[in-house]
């Protein structure tokens, strides 16, 4: 197995912090980190003197790149260095290319640039960003076969998923003089003998990539002295003040505080009942007003063309035609020639609306560009037959448009000579009128109001188990105007709108008067009452402690989205049982995804939980300093060892910080047995 780091920075740009390169932290992080293979890739530049200069310190393969960005993403360029003129200056026309107007290459340029792609290594920023998008990676088809990601939890998606890119994970490291702790995120590659072609071929298969060198992909290194962390369940043990909350924030600035979870002791823990039942309020207004935007979301797209109709205007409308209609039937003495003129009383032509046709090309479009589920629909759809559909629609669309442009530019034509011929004539016009777009907005309005009505029907939408809880969304009509004013969290009145609340078109025009915060973006979900609620396990709302449980339950398996989860003695707040039968199921669920850290002192949690991995923390004073000392293994294994070499019983460990040591572990068994029978 090979170690490299194709990622490394050692001259700032205005995309960088300013920084100076240190040659010495360079050597320094090649030696310990017993590096391989490096690739010197500053933002939009390369530096030759600076490379060489480099290269010939170190007696590893160095290899010359850039990042450059490509369409608002970044990709990594790698050369074999065999001709650095040529390297040198298509990065300078980059260079100028990026001092001119400091924004992304087109597709097209980046490749006018570097020409012919084949002869690099290129590596987009895939699971990191600003990552690649999936029109920029289908226009690299055939050039890129590996994929930088910013986390062990994305190295392992990319690996698992075959439909995804190799996954490479690198430093990004800025190499200055200020450098204290040596960057640990490398790659793995197995080959035998590391040259740039053999290098490009291993990167292109996801068997020949890992996180560890014997390892696999179980476990990464966390810290420079070479301390491991599992991809799955950790537990931290150590006595109090050992370092176990410093080693959890050592873990949680090594993936950064954006990308972790990390639940604080106590943190779930109201200080009083009022501030309890507060956030618990809080939580469920959010989660309420999350649902009903997306529960909502057709309703309020109805909603929407609502408040473009005027009925009352429509009305008027309609009463002033027939009006001047009778009139100018009346009163046929006062015709003259202008207005006996065809175009006098000339309807302006109707204009076919293109919604539809918009949003049917758009979803045709986006079938045609959809890379994640490319397979399935190929299976169903011919990507060839798709196409011809776009291009047919987007005929049929400019057909349409350039009839409604025709229409719009003769019924502006009709309109000018209409208004001459009715100034000088005599006789009475008759006002225009769009008697199909009327007779239309009032069959919407009655379809609204049916659907309206038909969304007011009680009904649970939603109900979801968490643990020993359930999530559930019950929707129905308001039945007081009371509800309305706590909904908006305002002092306003909802009294006069909810006299109209079974007529929905009358109401929306009332919720407008009430102005601000009642906005026309939320009307929907004045229309329709949606409540969100948590239920115990006998099916009441949940209260007091219960809240604290699910808020722990709700927090791990709101992680998902992090690359780490840190939590730190969760039994300082719950009870075993709680513990044993819904946390310790969730965490290790969690661990299947991502890697997990859990500190305890307890046995419910650090043995029946079946960790992964084990680290001991250990605290010990040198004079008048203070060394913190980390003790790991799997939990399988006699001993746990620190990174200098030293051992510790993995038995003594547990019963000594989960039991209280081995007598108390005895004793506690033997008051367990006396007490059988």
């Amino acid at each position: 197995m090979k170690k490299v780091d194709l990622h490394i920075h050692t001259k700032s740009s205005n995309q960088d912090r300013d920084f100076l390169f240190s040659e010495d932290n360079l050597k320094r992080y090649v030696c310990n980190a017993e590096l391989d293979c490096i690739a010197i890739t500053n933002h939009n530049l390369f530096d030759r003197e600076q490379f060489e200069g480099i290269r010939s310190s170190l007696d590893i393969l160095v290899l010359p790149g850039i990042e450059v960005d490509v369409e608002k993403c970044h990709v990594l360029v790698l050369a074999d260095g065999r001709d650095l003129d040529e390297f040198s200056d298509r990065c300078d026309e980059v260079a100028r290319k990026w001092q001119a107007n400091g924004i992304s290459l087109r597709h097209e340029e980046f490749e006018d640039i570097f020409g012919n792609l084949r002869q690099y290594i290129l590596i987009p920023h895939y699971l990191k960003d600003p990552k690649i998008s999936p029109e920029s990676l289908r226009k690299l088809e055939g050039h890129i076969h590996c994929g930088e990601v910013s986390s062990p939890k994305k190295f392992l998606t990319c690996l698992n998923d075959p439909e995804m890119l190799v996954p490479v994970f690198f430093s990004d490291c800025r190499i200055s003089d200020t450098l204290s702790d040596l960057p640990t995120k490398q790659t793995y590659v197995d080959c035998e003998e590391l040259t740039f072609g053999t290098l490009r071929q291993v990167l292109k298969n996801r068997d020949k990539v890992s996180l560890s060198n014997t390892g696999g992909n179980s476990y990464f290194q966390i810290f420079p002295d070479g301390q491991k962390l599992s991809t799955g369940l950790n537990v931290v043990l150590g006595d109090r003040s050992s370092g176990k909350s410093y080693t959890l924030q050592r873990i949680c600035d090594w993936f950064g505080a954006e990308n972790t979870r990390y639940i604080r002791q106590f943190d779930l823990v109201a200080r009083n009942e009022a501030e309890d039942e507060r956030k618990f309020k809080d939580f469920l207004s959010e989660k309420t007003s999350l649902f009903s935007r997306e529960y909502l979301a057709d309703l309020q797209e109805a909603v929407a063309h609502m408040l473009e109709i005027n009925l009352q205007l429509d009305l008027d409308t309609v009463e002033q035609y027939v009006s001047t209609l009778l009139t100018y039937a009346r009163e046929t003495s006062r015709h003259d020639a202008f207005s006996k003129a065809k175009i006098y009383n000339e309807e302006p032509f109707s204009q076919k609306n293109l919604r539809g046709l918009e949003n049917l090309i758009s979803s045709t479009k986006q079938l045609v560009s959809n890379v994640e589920y490319r397979s399935i629909i190929d299976k169903h759809i011919e990507q060839a037959a798709l196409k011809a559909l776009y291009v047919e629609l987007m005929k049929a669309y400019c057909n349409h448009k350039e009839l409604n442009q025709k229409k719009d530019w003769v019924n502006t034509a009709i309109h000018d000579i209409k208004a001459k011929l009715q100034r000088k004539s005599s006789a009475p016009s008759v006002t225009d009128v769009d008697l199909l777009r009327v007779a239309m907005n009032k069959r919407a309005v009655a379809r609204f109001e049916d659907l309206v009505k038909a969304a007011r029907k009680p009904k649970t939408p939603l109900r979801k188990k968490k643990g020993s809880f359930e999530i559930v969304a019950q929707v129905g009509p308001f039945m007081r105007s009371g509800e309305l004013k706590d909904l908006s969290r305002s002092t306003k009145g909802f009294s006069a709108a909810f006299e109209k609340y079974d007529r929905p078109f009358e109401y929306l025009q009332e919720l407008r008067k009430i102005g601000s915060p009642v906005a026309a973006s939320d009307f929907s979900k004045y229309l329709v009452k949606v409540e969100y609620k948590i239920l115990n396990r006998d099916g009441l709302e949940a209260s007091g402690g219960e809240r604290s449980e699910f808020f722990l339950l709700d927090k791990i398996e709101g992680a998902s989205s992090a690359d780490v989860l840190l939590i730190d003695e969760p039994e300082s707040s719950f009870d075993n049982h709680f513990l044993k039968a819904e946390v310790n199921e969730i965490i290790k669920e969690m661990s299947r995804k991502m890697p997990v850290v859990v500190v305890t002192h307890n046995n419910t949690v650090g043995v029946s939980i079946r960790p992964d991995y084990i680290l001991y923390t250990q605290r010990k004073a040198e004079g008048s300093e203070i060394k913190w000392q980390i003790f790991s293994g799997p939990p399988t294994s006699k001993k746990l060892v620190s990174t200098d070499g030293l051992e510790l019983q993995t038995r003594n460990i547990l019963l000594g910080n989960l039991e209280a040591g081995v007598r108390t572990y005895e004793e506690r068994g033997a008051t367990y047995e006396d007490l059988k029978d």
